[in-house]
């Protein structure tokens, strides 16, 4: 990860140099955010997978949670329970205390019944453990960083007054927290005022973009792929700087690239990346030319018993899909995505079936009642087809309670039975309040 060759590590590097030379030396910074585009979070989250291991380079000790953000009545409590369920999931952890590789005098028993009482201040609960555990570490000179990306913020408002109860309480001696904040939104920034004592706020001008160039230009200039992937880059710069001329120019070299090296899965992908890129243009005709080009040589690679070509075959389909949506045409679109449904399965990628499935449905639902319950009925039945470990990563549950919204009151029952089987008597309950969580979280 450190190779001066690689130019994401690079960037990882400066990252760690910025934390090195703006927060390590000083003692008295308690809270610290990094201002960053939301498309560099990836970056960051390979920062803290890095300091999390034994590669990293920081002197402090960052430990992530990743604990969605709810209430911030609760979301001390939900820490301190994600805390204590890591910590003795953590195998290499437990091995290293089991060999005496690791010496923590840390009461772990304590923080669990404290968790259960109902009459206990989760706020100072959590600072008293983070102290504890500081404390305990073979080091007690470093510093212990609560590193916090949650999966989902409810309330960037209440976030932060959250943030605010937790720093006016006052954190322990060497205990920090890391908290991510988006340009231009800047949500923690009244934080950062408030308590501009004791916080920091760090940028770093990180040239993601030049990075990902580099790496997807390096190796041999003659090679196809590498000038496919050219093609691509150049395209997608075109698109950005809005310069319709430039990206049919390189559209068509990338057509000409994968021809000549007469693989059918790179010239019908070549042909479905430059359709995709006029989508910004709203060119449909030339979209749906190349779509229907796309097809013909996916079907041709078929034929000819190229099993590569099957994932460049269906995703034709929801490109095909997709430009009939976005010319108003949701019948067509329908049709579209249940053909590639239908394909998938015959292919056996049984969740990319279910997704197509769910996006007809979902397109159709305020255009054709009938139609919108004939789908959601096909997609139930096909997912009551699959292996109990195929349901566990499915969408199972969003179609089923569709279904049974739609339903009589027999087939209602038959669905209760078999969700309740697969999950559990609340399941209903537990989906109604996830797609209410995702809603809100959407709009905040």
């Amino acid at each position: 990860m450190n190779s001066e060759h690689n130019p994401v590590a690079q960037l990882v590097s400066q990252i760690q140099q910025k934390w090195i030379a703006d927060i390590a030396p000083n003692e008295h910074i308690k809270w610290v955010r990094w201002v960053i585009k939301p498309e560099q979070a990836r970056l960051y989250e390979g920062f803290l997978r890095l300091e999390s291991s034994s590669h990293g380079s920081i002197p402090d000790i960052p430990v992530v949670l990743l604990t969605s953000f709810q209430d911030s009545k609760v979301h001390s409590k939900m820490l301190i329970k994600d805390w204590l369920n890591n910590f003795e999931k953590d195998e290499k952890i437990q091995e290293n205390i089991k060999n005496g590789k690791l010496e923590l005098a840390w009461d772990i028993a304590y923080f669990k019944e404290e968790l259960q009482k109902d009459d206990i201040d989760f706020n100072a609960l959590l600072i008293e453990l983070l102290g504890s555990f500081q404390k305990s570490l073979p080091d007690t000179e470093q510093h212990l960083v609560l590193s916090l990306l949650p999966y989902t913020i409810q309330s960037t408002q209440n976030y932060n007054d959250w943030m605010d109860t937790l720093l006016a309480i006052g954190l322990p001696d060497k205990v920090r927290f890391m908290v991510f904040d988006h340009i231009p939104e800047n949500y923690f920034e009244p934080i950062q005022i408030k308590y501009k004592d004791v916080a920091k706020s760090l940028l770093v001008d990180l040239d993601l973009d030049g990075a990902t160039k580099k790496i997807a230009l390096s190796g041999d200039p003659n090679d196809p792929e590498l000038q496919f992937r050219e093609c691509m880059l150049e395209m997608g710069n075109s698109a950005v700087k809005n310069n319709r001329k430039r990206l049919h120019l390189w559209g068509e070299k990338g057509l000409e690239v994968t021809q000549k090296t007469g693989n059918k899965a790179s010239f019908a992908s070549a042909h479905t990346v430059y359709a995709g890129m006029l989508f910004n243009f709203k060119e449909f005709d030339t979209i749906d030319k190349l779509l229907q080009r796309a097809m013909t040589i996916a079907k041709q690679g078929i034929s000819s018993g190229d099993e590569s070509v099957k994932p460049i075959h269906l995703q034709t389909y929801g490109f095909m899909a997709a430009s009939k949506q976005h010319q108003n045409e949701a019948e067509t679109a329908t049709d579209l995505f249940c053909q590639q449904a239908e394909l998938a399965i015959s292919y056996r990628m049984v969740q990319q079936a279910l997704t197509a499935y769910m996006t007809a449905y979902t397109l159709i639902k305020k255009k054709n009642a009938s139609r919108h319950r004939e789908i959601v009925a096909k997609a139930y039945n096909f997912a009551r087809t699959l292996t109990p470990e195929e349901l566990k990563t499915s969408p199972i549950g969003h179609i089923a309670l569709e279904h049974h919204s739609l339903s009589n009151p027999e087939v209602q029952r038959k669905i209760d039975s078999f969700m309740t089987e697969l999950e559990n008597k609340n399941w209903k309950e537990q989906l109604q309040i996830q797609e209410q969580n995702l809603k809100t979280s959407v709009s905040t």
